[in-house]
C-alpha cells in the first residue's frame, strides 16, 4: 500500500509563515473554538512541548507550513489513519 501523505504524522516539527518558533505537532483536525472551523493540525512549542493546562494550542492548516524540520514516526496505523482523514476530506469538499 502506498503512503499518500495528504497529512504530517504526529511527531512532526514544522514552521510556519510568519512565525519563528518551531512546533511539534500532537493532534489534527482539531476544532477551533475561537472561530468554529477545523483546522489541520494542533501543536504546542518545540522543545518544550506541553507544559501548562491552560497552554493555548497552536492551530493551523498545510498551507501555513513553511518548513518541515523532523517528519514524525509512521507505521501501518499511521498510514491507515491518513485514508481515513483524506476520505473524510473528500466527503467535506462534496458537502460544501
Amino acid at each position: 500500500m502506498l503512503f499518500k501523505k495528504n497529512y504530517l504524522p504526529v511527531g512532526s516539527v514544522v514552521g510556519l509563515h510568519n512565525d519563528s518558533r518551531r512546533l511539534l505537532v500532537i493532534g489534527r483536525q482539531m476544532f477551533s473554538e475561537t472561530n468554529h472551523v477545523i483546522r489541520d493540525y494542533a501543536a504546542v512549542e518545540y522543545p518544550n512541548g506541553f507544559t501548562d493546562p491552560k497552554e493555548q494550542l497552536v492551530l493551523f492548516n498545510k498551507q501555513d507550513i513553511e518548513v518541515i524540520y523532523h517528519y514524525g514516526y509512521v507505521d501501518q496505523k499511521e498510514m491507515q489513519l491518513d485514508e481515513l482523514l483524506i476520505e473524510a476530506e473528500k466527503n467535506e469538499d462534496k458537502e460544501q
